[in-house]
């Protein structure tokens, strides 16, 4: 199971995940714009190599199969894990508590080479749907208190897919920057 530390210098939580080392392209760079529409587990139907999505708009068709416009599956390997308890305790120099949390992946679409610089405004406007969905639904589980969106464009920026796709991840914890540039936006709002 993955688990968060706290750093005793820095006070930073650090997410370890060794199921993340499982991760077939990991340091190859150039694997990223290797793989073709026809071995992308994110393309239209490629399903059954993804697992089992949590939400999908489609135009019919049956659930983890083809037809859909924008699915979102969990993350293969991913960094958290929902299923747990937090059982924060502490353990020598670290403050620790289990890896809970999620990390999802939003495809954006099922077309291998649509991105969203050139997706239309209703495609555009589906992900930014599926974003909503996913955080209202996971802001109801109770441990959660942050989450994060990202898109990593690229492998020099860490994608190891081309297929256009973002992630989700929801900590229990909230982040220290976030924390602080929150309190400084009340500071200055109570001030101004």
């Amino acid at each position: 199971m993955p688990e968060l530390r706290k750093d005793p210098v820095t006070g930073r939580w650090v997410i370890i995940s060794t199921d993340r080392s499982k991760r077939p392209s990991d340091f190859r760079v150039e694997r990223a714009s290797v793989i073709g529409a026809e071995f992308c587990p994110f393309c239209a139907g490629h399903e059954n190599m993804t697992p089992a999505e949590v939400l999908a708009f489609r135009n019919g068709g049956a659930p983890n199969a083809p037809g859909w416009d924008v699915r979102v599956v969990p993350n293969k390997y991913p960094a958290l894990q929902v299923e747990g308890n937090l059982d924060r305790e502490g353990e020598g120099l670290f403050d620790r508590m289990n890896g809970i949390g999620a990390h999802e992946v939003i495809i954006e679409t099922p077309d291998h080479i649509k991105t969203l610089a050139t997706m239309s405004e209703p495609e555009i406007e589906r992900v930014l749907w599926a974003f909503r969905e996913r955080i209202l639904d996971l802001k109801r589980d109770l441990r959660f208190r942050y989450i994060l969106l990202f898109k990593n464009h690229g492998a020099a920026a860490g994608a190891t897919l081309a297929h256009s796709h973002s992630q989700l991840i929801a900590l229990p914890i909230v982040p220290d920057f976030v924390r602080e540039e929150v309190e400084g936006a009340r500071r200055h709002y109570a001030t101004k």
